[in-house]
């Protein structure tokens, strides 16, 4: 697993974070939207499924994507931006480089922290609504997300007890769309997790991954992560509403 380390966290001394069922509830929905957006469309949920195929192994997602998701919603976007010129030239290259949309069918926006401070701006849709002016709009998110890398947040203990609090919505199938309990088997999250916290203690950071091949693949070009008070307050706030 490609990783880098996490400079923007904190540290509670290992303390447990009291059961909180808003938050699982919150947790819940969080992950549900991301199997709506990117998963549910890779399965055929028809009648053509067999009767008592109920759960289903993901097939858009890797356990490292869910990981990055919690991760970001987090510890926000500072990680990814090491130097503002390559960031801004790498943004510029993925989006003018893709194919303007016929139309556009995801949301420009989605929340990837239960409190919705955090935020990915999809470059698909960013595209598509401001196909008359795409290298403004791409300056306008290149602002965004330096302006949001320069808040700092995030807490070790908290990340971790949302990481387990996701093995515990995977194993009790409650990550539901459609009917359709969506799962990753047991063994390979109790592995991803153990491998997760044995390098945490080898590098004494947070490890931070890079997104899964197919994930890569199915979802090109990707998006970028920017902080709600950050985004509502710039020329591009009216993504907010579903609309340029």
């Amino acid at each position: 697993m490609p990783w880098r380390m996490c400079a923007n966290s904190s540290k509670r001394g290992g303390e447990t974070m009291p059961w909180n069922p808003q938050h699982h509830s919150d947790l819940n929905r969080l992950i549900v939207q991301q199997f709506m957006l990117h998963e549910v469309q890779h399965h055929d949920l028809s009648a053509g499924q067999a009767a008592d195929a109920t759960t289903l192994i993901p097939v858009a997602h890797d356990l490292i994507d869910i990981y990055k998701c919690l991760h970001q919603g987090e510890f926000g976007v500072g990680h990814t931006i090491d130097n503002a010129e390559g960031f801004k030239a790498r943004l510029y290259q993925e989006i003018m480089g893709g194919r303007t949309p016929a139309a556009v069918r995801e949301p420009a926006v989605e929340a990837v922290s239960v409190d919705g401070r955090q935020l990915r701006v999809n470059l698909r849709a960013l595209r598509g609504f401001f196909v008359n002016d795409v290298a403004g709009a791409v300056d306008d998110l290149a602002r965004v997300c330096m302006e949001s890398a320069r808040i700092t947040r995030g807490d070790n203990a908290r990340f971790f007890e949302t990481l387990d609090r996701f093995k515990m919505l995977n194993q009790a199938g409650e990550i539901a769309v459609a009917g359709y309990a969506f799962a990753f088997p047991g063994e390979m999250v109790d592995h991803f997790f153990f491998e997760v916290r044995q390098l945490m203690r080898r590098i004494r950071q947070v490890p931070v991954f890079s997104h899964s091949q197919r994930y890569k693949r199915l979802n090109r070009p990707s998006y970028r992560v920017v902080e709600r008070s950050v985004l509502e307050t710039s020329p591009l706030g009216s993504l907010l509403e579903g609309r340029p």
